[in-house]
């Protein structure tokens, strides 16, 4: 159950709760089991809060700090975290599906079994957060930074990495069926195993990349820049290849299947 007395002072409201924390900076606020079904917490202080098995479904907490927050098995669904905190945080089956975090600060931040699918993450910061069978289906991603972050066994199928920064990623396994990482840089990313069946990766940066025994196939890498990628025992089977940049690329037993060597739509225009 959470504490009244922190209870009490939430109600009062932003600029209450806020003077609060500062008075009482030592205090962790328990706010578990609440029912905040759409509050407006936006700017609120939540640093070190317990929201332990809260309800926060379609609640806004733009701008509010969540910095190593307790989200464990914490309803988020459909809310407005645009801008918020959440660095160092602990979410633990947390639901956030079609949660707004554009903006958002999520570096270093756990995430275990958490629900992300069709959630909204342009321009936010997940550098070296750690995601464990994380559900990114259908997320955008555009233009956000996932430098150093760790995917492990997660799922991006048809997630939106157009222009993102990976670099130094770990995505080994992971599922990015269908993503878009067109023009996102991959700089030294592990993508091991990972499967990017159909996946769109046109004028990706994948310099130093390693895709060993990562499925490529029927995936677009046109204008890729692979140079000194490990493509070892990959499958490129119709992976289209046109402009891409194998200088220095290790190929080792790659399954090159059929390869679309010249851009299709090109040339079905100049038929």
């Amino acid at each position: 159950m959470a504490n009244s007395e922190h209870v009490e002072i939430l109600k009062q409201g932003v600029n209450a709760w806020n003077a609060w924390r500062q008075e009482q900076p030592n205090v962790r606020p328990d706010l578990q089991s609440l029912d905040l079904l759409q509050w407006d917490l936006s700017r609120y202080d939540f640093h070190q809060a317990n929201f332990y098995q809260s309800n926060l479904r379609d609640s806004c907490l733009k701008q509010a700090n969540l910095q190593e927050a307790v989200l464990y098995q914490t309803d988020l669904c459909m809310a407005n975290l645009e801008q918020a905190n959440l660095s160092h945080g602990d979410l633990y089956k947390t639901n956030l599906y079609t949660a707004n975090l554009v903006q958002a600060n999520l570096r270093s931040a756990h995430l275990y079994k958490v629900d992300m699918r069709e959630s909204l993450m342009n321009e936010a910061d997940l550098g070296e957060g750690n995601f464990y069978e994380v559900d990114l289906r259908e997320a955008c991603l555009h233009a956000a930074s996932l430098v150093r972050a760790s995917f492990y066994f997660s799922n991006l199928m048809r997630a939106d990495l157009s222009e993102a920064n990976l670099g130094l990623v770990s995505l080994m396994g992971a599922n990015l069926m269908q993503a878009d990482l067109s023009k996102a840089s991959c700089v030294n990313a592990n993508l091991y195993k990972s499967i990017l069946r159909e996946a769109n990766l046109t004028e990706t940066d994948l310099r130093e990349a390693v895709l060993r025994l990562a499925d490529l196939s029927n995936s677009s890498l046109v204008n890729a820049n692979l140079f000194m990628a490990n493509l070892a025992e990959a499958c490129l089977d119709y992976a289209q290849l046109a402009g891409a940049n194998f200088k220095k690329t290790n190929l080792w037993q790659v399954d090159l299947g059929r390869l679309l060597l010249a851009n299709p739509k090109a040339a079905q225009l100049s038929a």
